[in-house]
Parts: structure tokens; sequence; C-alpha cells
């Protein structure tokens, strides 16, 4: 592996003044003009909806996630375990399946479950009430209001029907989605401001209960989610006993797991909300915090990328006349497919999110772009009238002087 480094290392010093050839960078450039053409028109006409619809829902992670669980690769999580009670409806049965869950010792029970109503059970409401009460550090879902004139600021909270009768510790179970048609959930966030209360999210505060940190309003509110190749042990309400074992000392998170209405899109396939949770709660505790490329980085990424792919276009013109089609086929799968396992092991090994769309979409219109460019100066070269873009053609690498 050293050595094929070195000898691209070697390739790339003695050929730097090259690959920066004005004829590359105008390719490079008429590759992004010609997409952002595209762009347009995907903007513009409804025709191209279902393309753009795709488009914005696509992220590179959206890959690393199905390559880590792809195989037999999955590991199990020895933090979280999932109390699935989706079966259960009555509130006496679900405290009596809290208390089950209390006797097993586990470290923090989180609910995702919010009872906004007081209903006509009230022996079920008291021995509910009495089960959480036995439970070691309850955190109990909320809902954060949205205000409907200003998007994003919360205006109220909706709690259980229960919230007066003891000193319970509320955190939010709204999640954020992306603005695509299918709304992928790809975050989570630390905390929220409701007037001047600070609310933090279920993940979040379970994750810090869970450790036994302090939760704090950090800089980096909004995080991204691992769906990594980690899975979580589902126990049913009924089998709690059974599973002793695996419940003491982890934190147990309690709600449903087959609800349709509780379904969400990720990036890895249609979740249940909970289950959700638990990637975000299990990414905290494994101290994952992607960090982001910088659009200034992303775009000196992409320039160098679309002039490394332009050169190599050039290099099998050059030396396979008959055959570059098909070489340049390869050269550009190849160059894509090695940024994308760097991106894949920067993100999986370092935490770090190597934006590769738009270096991969210039790379896609290169080809394309050269072949406007060649005509360019073909047209130059037949009219030597022109003395300035004649001498501008003779200096590319693509003149062919004019056949006398």
């Amino acid at each position: 592996m050293k050595k094929w480094i070195s000898h691209i290392k070697q390739f790339i010093k003695d050929h730097l003044h090259e690959i920066f050839h004005h004829d590359h960078v105008f390719v490079v450039v008429l590759a992004w003009v010609i997409a952002g053409f595209w762009a347009i028109l995907f903007v513009n006409f409804t025709i191209f909806d279902p393309v753009s619809r795709a488009l914005s829902e696509f992220k590179m992670t959206d890959i690393y996630f199905t390559i880590q669980r792809m195989g037999n690769s999955v590991k199990w999580s020895n933090d979280i375990v999932l109390i699935d009670i989706t079966e259960q409806t009555a509130r006496g049965d679900i405290a009596h399946t809290l208390e089950q869950l209390a006797a097993c010792e586990p470290k923090t029970v989180m609910m995702d479950i919010i009872y906004e109503k007081e209903g006509d059970d009230m022996i079920g409401n008291g021995e509910l009430i009495m089960a959480i009460d036995q439970l070691p550090q309850p955190i109990l879902s909320c809902k954060l209001i949205a205000s409907s004139e200003e998007q994003g600021k919360f205006v109220d909270v909706l709690k259980s029907f229960f919230e007066p009768f003891g000193d319970y510790t509320w955190a939010y179970s709204n999640v954020l989605k992306s603005n695509g048609p299918n709304g992928t959930l790809r975050d989570y966030t630390i905390c929220q401001k409701v007037d001047s209360t600070t609310y933090y999210s279920l993940a979040y505060l379970a994750a810090c209960k869970y450790m036994g940190k302090e939760p704090t309003v950090e800089k980096n509110n909004k995080r991204t989610i691992l769906y990594s190749n980690v899975e979580f042990p589902v126990v049913k309400y009924n089998e709690i006993m059974e599973n002793k074992a695996l419940i003491k000392g982890k934190l147990a998170m309690v709600g449903t797991i087959t609800e349709e209405a509780d379904m969400h899109f990720t990036p890895v396939g249609k979740m249940p909300g909970m289950k959700t949770v638990a990637y975000a709660a299990e990414t905290y505790i494994d101290h994952h915090e992607i960090s982001s490329m910088s659009n200034t980085i992303s775009w000196i990424l992409t320039i160098f990328v679309c002039l490394i792919a332009a050169y190599a276009g050039y290099l099998t013109r050059k030396h396979s006349p008959r055959f570059f089609i098909y070489w340049n086929k390869l050269v550009y799968l190849v160059i894509s497919v090695v940024f994308a396992w760097i991106g894949f092991i920067c993100f999986v090994k370092h935490d770090y999110d190597i934006s590769l769309l738009l270096p991969l979409l210039g790379v896609a219109f290169i080809e394309r772009a050269r072949i406007h460019y060649m005509w360019f100066i073909d047209y130059c070269t037949i009219h030597p009238q022109w003395k300035r873009l004649y001498a501008f053609a003779s200096k590319s690498l693509y003149f062919k002087p004019p056949k006398k």
C-alpha cells in the first residue's frame, strides 16, 4: 500500500503543471456551466421533479451506512435495550410491565410514550404513576409545540396528564426531518428553548443519564445520527423477567416497535421512532460527533477532483485515440470509486463527512465539457483571421494545425 501511495505522490509531482494546464481548467469551468444549466432545468421544469426530489434526498452518508450494514457484520449494542409494548394498551398492564422492568435493575429508563388525557381508567392511572416512581432515573417523553408564525420557534410543551403529580424529568421526542418528499430522518438536536426553559432531547438526555454526565447546552446543537451496523436487543413486554441479565445495568427504552404511525424514513429504510432515538443515543454514547466539510474546502476538493478527471481523460485520448471512449469510462469510474472510498474511510474512522456530491457530479460532466471545448478549439483553428482566438487555440493541447 505504501508503495502505491509513493507512486501516486511521484506521479502528481511530475505532472502537476500538466494537471493545471489552462485547457483542463477551461474544461472544468465548462463542465460546471453545463451542470448549472441542468440544475436550472431541474428547478424550473416540473417534468424533472422526480429527479430533483431524488437528488434533494441523497447524501453520500446514505451509501456509507449501507456499506457498513452489508453482509454479516452486525454488532449488538452493549448499552441499549428496547422494551416493546406495542401490543399493550391498558395502563394497568403497562404499569405491571414497568414494575417488572424496575425489578431487572436497568441503569436508566426512557419512556417514549405520551399519555395526553387522563381517561376513565383511574385505577390504571394510579398504578402507572406508582410504577414510574419505581423506575431508576426515569426520563419521560414530551412534545414541543411549534409556532405557526415563526418556523423553528417553540411556544408550548405537551406532557402526560400526570405532570402535576410528581417532579419528573421530561425530554422532547420531536425529530428533525429533511425537506425532501420522504422527510428522511438524519439528525437530532441536543436541546431547544421554550420561553426561558431549556428542554433536552430524549436521545441526548437518556445518553447523559446513562453515562452519569450532566446535560449541558452544547455549541453544536444539531448532530448527525449514525445508522451504523449496530443492532439493539428487543425484549417484548411478556419476556422481561426472562431477560433480566440482558437488561441489568443498561439503558432501557420503553415504547412501540411495530406501530405504523410511529415509523420514520431513514437512510437505511423505514424505522420505528424509538429505534431512531436509540441510534441517536448510541451515537452520543460512543462519542461520535460528525464534522462536516466546509463549503470552501468542498469547492476546492471539487475543483481538484475535476482537474484530475480532465487530465486523466486527456491522457486516454492522447495514448489510446481509438479506444479512449472506453478507457475514459473506466478512468472516471475508478476516480469516483477511489474518492468515494476515501470519503467512507474518513467517515467511519475519523467521523468526518467529506462532501463528495459536487466532485462526483463534476466528473460526470467532464467528458461532455471536453467535447464542447475541443469543438471551440477546432472552430478557432479553421479561422486564422481571428488572430487572438487562433493564438489561444494554437497553445491548446487539442490544437491541430489546419491542413494547407
